[in-house]
Protein backbone atom coordinates (compact mmCIF):
# COMPACT_ATOMS: atom_id res chain seq x y z
CA UNK A 1 0.00 0.00 0.00
CA UNK A 2 2.90 2.19 0.90
CA UNK A 3 4.30 1.56 -2.72
CA UNK A 4 1.10 2.48 -4.53
CA UNK A 5 0.90 6.08 -2.26
CA UNK A 6 4.36 6.91 -4.11
CA UNK A 7 3.15 6.31 -7.30
CA UNK A 8 0.16 8.30 -7.10
CA UNK A 9 2.06 11.30 -5.23
CA UNK A 10 4.42 11.01 -8.06
CA UNK A 11 2.44 10.99 -10.52
CA UNK A 12 0.49 13.93 -9.27
CA UNK A 13 3.69 15.89 -9.33
CA UNK A 14 4.29 15.42 -12.73
CA UNK A 15 0.82 16.46 -14.08
CA UNK A 16 1.61 20.33 -13.39
CA UNK A 17 4.91 20.42 -14.56
CA UNK A 18 3.68 18.89 -18.16
CA UNK A 19 0.97 21.43 -18.37
CA UNK A 20 2.57 24.32 -17.61
CA UNK A 21 5.38 23.62 -20.28
CA UNK A 22 2.49 23.40 -23.49
CA UNK A 23 1.30 26.72 -22.45
CA UNK A 24 4.70 28.24 -21.87
CA UNK A 25 4.13 31.69 -23.71
CA UNK A 26 7.46 34.08 -24.39
CA UNK A 27 6.80 37.57 -24.26
CA UNK A 28 8.68 39.05 -27.55
CA UNK A 29 7.34 42.72 -26.97
CA UNK A 30 5.16 45.62 -27.12
CA UNK A 31 4.29 47.61 -30.05
CA UNK A 32 2.02 50.74 -30.49
CA UNK A 33 0.40 50.86 -33.31
CA UNK A 34 0.53 53.86 -35.71
CA UNK A 35 -0.12 52.73 -39.64
CA UNK A 36 3.72 52.13 -40.02
CA UNK A 37 4.81 48.51 -41.07
CA UNK A 38 6.61 47.17 -37.84
CA UNK A 39 9.65 44.55 -37.69
CA UNK A 40 10.30 42.30 -34.92
CA UNK A 41 12.91 40.12 -34.91
CA UNK A 42 12.67 36.25 -33.54
CA UNK A 43 14.85 34.02 -34.68
CA UNK A 44 13.54 30.66 -32.97
CA UNK A 45 11.44 27.80 -33.49
CA UNK A 46 8.19 28.45 -32.85
CA UNK A 47 4.30 27.18 -33.95
CA UNK A 48 2.12 29.94 -32.13
CA UNK A 49 2.15 33.77 -32.13
CA UNK A 50 -0.43 35.62 -29.87
CA UNK A 51 -1.13 39.21 -30.55
CA UNK A 52 -2.58 40.69 -26.93
CA UNK A 53 -4.24 44.24 -27.59
CA UNK A 54 -3.26 46.28 -24.16
CA UNK A 55 -4.88 49.69 -23.49
CA UNK A 56 -6.48 51.40 -26.67
CA UNK A 57 -8.10 49.75 -29.74
CA UNK A 58 -5.84 47.82 -32.68
CA UNK A 59 -6.15 47.29 -35.93
CA UNK A 60 -3.80 44.31 -36.81
CA UNK A 61 -4.10 44.08 -41.18
CA UNK A 62 -1.04 41.42 -41.92
CA UNK A 63 1.44 39.72 -40.47
CA UNK A 64 4.31 38.36 -42.55
CA UNK A 65 6.08 35.61 -40.88
CA UNK A 66 10.03 35.48 -42.24
CA UNK A 67 12.19 32.10 -42.19
CA UNK A 68 15.24 33.89 -43.63
CA UNK A 69 14.17 34.56 -47.32
CA UNK A 70 11.09 33.15 -47.17
CA UNK A 71 7.98 35.04 -46.64
CA UNK A 72 4.67 33.60 -45.61
CA UNK A 73 1.71 36.23 -45.30
CA UNK A 74 -1.07 35.95 -42.84
CA UNK A 75 -4.44 38.41 -43.19
CA UNK A 76 -5.77 38.90 -39.99
CA UNK A 77 -7.66 42.63 -40.75
CA UNK A 78 -9.05 42.52 -37.23
CA UNK A 79 -9.36 44.72 -34.65
CA UNK A 80 -8.61 44.13 -31.32
CA UNK A 81 -10.39 45.78 -28.21
CA UNK A 82 -8.59 45.89 -24.99
CA UNK A 83 -7.86 42.85 -23.16
CA UNK A 84 -8.48 40.95 -26.74
CA UNK A 85 -6.41 38.29 -28.22
CA UNK A 86 -5.75 36.22 -30.75
CA UNK A 87 -3.52 33.09 -31.26
CA UNK A 88 -2.15 32.77 -34.68
CA UNK A 89 -1.20 28.88 -35.49
CA UNK A 90 1.97 29.26 -37.86
CA UNK A 91 0.81 25.72 -39.12
CA UNK A 92 3.12 23.41 -37.53
CA UNK A 93 6.97 24.59 -36.10
CA UNK A 94 8.91 27.23 -38.01
CA UNK A 95 12.47 28.60 -37.27
CA UNK A 96 11.40 32.28 -37.63
CA UNK A 97 13.50 34.98 -38.15
CA UNK A 98 11.21 37.92 -37.60
CA UNK A 99 7.90 39.57 -38.31
CA UNK A 100 6.76 41.96 -40.20
CA UNK A 101 3.29 43.29 -38.76
CA UNK A 102 0.93 45.78 -40.30
CA UNK A 103 -1.24 47.88 -37.93
CA UNK A 104 -3.63 50.95 -37.47
CA UNK A 105 -5.11 52.84 -34.50
CA UNK A 106 -3.33 54.42 -31.73
CA UNK A 107 -3.07 51.09 -29.05
CA UNK A 108 -0.37 48.88 -27.84
CA UNK A 109 -0.44 45.61 -27.90
CA UNK A 110 2.00 42.84 -27.49
CA UNK A 111 3.67 39.62 -28.97
CA UNK A 112 4.29 36.45 -27.40
CA UNK A 113 5.66 33.32 -29.01
CA UNK A 114 5.48 29.56 -28.43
Amino acid sequence: MRHLKCIVLVAALAVPLVCSEVMAWEEITTLSADSNAKEVGINKEIHKLKISCQDKPVIINTVVMREGGKKTPFTLGKKFNPKEEYILDLGGKHHVTGFRISDDLKGRYSLQVE
